[in-house]
């Protein structure tokens, strides 16, 4: 949250077209490493364990993984089949199962509550310390609804994603 508030106040103080680009190129690609790649190993994941229970093998696990790269990077690259043992190299998936579900929540949650700052402005500021005071002591559920945040809802979640949309447009 604080690095989007300097990041922000870092883009306006700029006057040099590289610095933005930059700068902009940087955090899109930062959020997409954090959101979209770590969705991307769950989905892998929830389809390995699936295929586990059926006596699938290493290959066909590969193949379910190099299935999703390419179904994750479309047309926009081509992935040599090396790629299908990527999933190997990432010991999130195989030491802490699901446990990239963590990044992808943490970081659209983060994105989502800034999207809330900017539409509320210095009113937000109250409501954001009291979701850091409790620290790791409740669910992001209850703190979140104390302040007002339902996040079972839509558009709460859209506001982040919103927010990527404009990043993507000033760039």
């Amino acid at each position: 949250f604080c690095e989007m508030i300097l990041k922000e106040k870092l883009l306006k103080e700029t006057n040099s077209k590289e610095e933005k680009i930059h700068s902009l190129v940087t955090q899109i690609d930062n959020i997409y490493a954090s959101i979209m790649r770590q969705v991307y190993f769950i989905l892998f994941e929830k389809e390995a364990h699936k295929a586990i229970e059926k006596g699938a093998t290493i290959g066909e696990l590969n193949k379910i993984y190099l299935n999703l790269l390419n179904e994750q990077f479309g047309d926009s690259l081509i992935l040599p089949e090396i790629f299908q043992h990527e999933w190997k190299y990432i010991p999130h998936i195989y030491h802490t199962p699901f446990y990239c579900y963590a990044y992808a929540f943490g970081n659209l949650l983060v994105l989502s509550l800034f999207n809330e700052y900017k539409n509320q402005g210095e009113s937000f500021i109250p409501k954001y310390k009291k979701i850091l005071s409790y620290g790791g002591s409740e669910s992001p559920e209850k703190i979140l609804l104390e302040v007002g945040i339902d996040i079972q809802e839509e558009k709460f979640w859209q506001g982040g994603f919103d927010l990527i949309k404009n990043l993507v447009e000033n760039l």
